[in-house]
């Protein structure tokens, strides 16, 4: 698989070649190279990593290498959270955590386990919110629901940084490459015109690449948001309020 090296070139052949870089060839020999290109991208590459993945998990189809579940354990007293406001609840996310996907009942997992499982339509969809906790060092999630299976804590899928490229898909790759061509345009000397061009196609190719490729590793039928086309007050299908369950 290409290293952040290789994923780097890819940006810059984007761009026609990297300028003035050492050798003259237009390419980096290594991240770790010491004139400004590679200096720059060895900067720029595990931010526009980090971008890719929580872009991917703000339009729910996370990349999989990236996925977590976590009961997030004891709940923050409410003296400790001056942000808790309307909610309820706060916990402390996990240290790893770029981005949550959802919030969902840890109790729809046991399910898998049974003969014959439910047929679901889509799981509760909760409300929250991530603020930063200004009495720590540390991200908080408020909500007014518990979710996880003892109904004590809340039960989140979140998405981790994957500094590893072995586990990257070409999609992912490609994310990542043109993403960076658009940063690291001004640095070779490009016009903004070839930036702009960059995140246009990382937002209107890359990315829907991706997620297409993505969304086919996964039954992605819990994530799909209810239909509120014929309005909110029209009559949806009874579901179990606990479990989520479309009967």
């Amino acid at each position: 698989m290409p290293s952040k090296t290789d994923i780097c070139n890819l940006a810059l052949g984007k761009l026609g070649g990297g300028g003035d870089v050492v050798g003259g060839n237009g390419f980096i020999d290594s991240i770790d190279g010491p004139d400004r290109v590679p200096s720059w991208c060895k900067i720029a590459f595990p931010r526009t990593r980090r971008r890719v993945i929580t872009k991917l998990a703000t339009i729910e189809c996370p990349f999989r290498a990236t996925i977590r579940f976590k009961d997030l354990g004891t709940e923050l007293s409410s003296d400790a959270v001056p942000e808790l406001g309307q909610w309820q609840h706060a916990f402390n996310l996990p240290g790893d955590c770029l981005q949550v996907v959802r919030q969902f009942t840890e109790a729809a997992i046991a399910i898998r386990t049974q003969p014959r499982p439910y047929q679901t339509r889509s799981q509760v969809n909760f409300q929250w919110e991530i603020v930063a906790n200004l009495k720590g060092n540390r991200k908080i999630l408020l909500t007014n629901t518990l979710s996880n299976e003892a109904q004590d804590s809340a039960f989140i899928e979140y998405v981790i940084d994957t500094p590893e490229t072995g586990s990257f898909t070409e999609e992912m790759i490609e994310c990542i490459a043109t993403l960076l061509a658009n940063g690291v345009a001004p640095v070779i000397q490009r016009d903004m015109q070839s930036a702009a061009f960059m995140l246009e196609q990382y937002l209107a190719v890359a990315v829907p690449n991706a997620q297409a490729a993505n969304q086919r590793g996964f039954n992605n039928t819990a994530r799909i948001i209810p239909d509120y086309s014929g309005g909110r007050s029209r009559v949806l299908p009874s579901r179990n309020p606990i479990l989520g369950i479309t009967r």
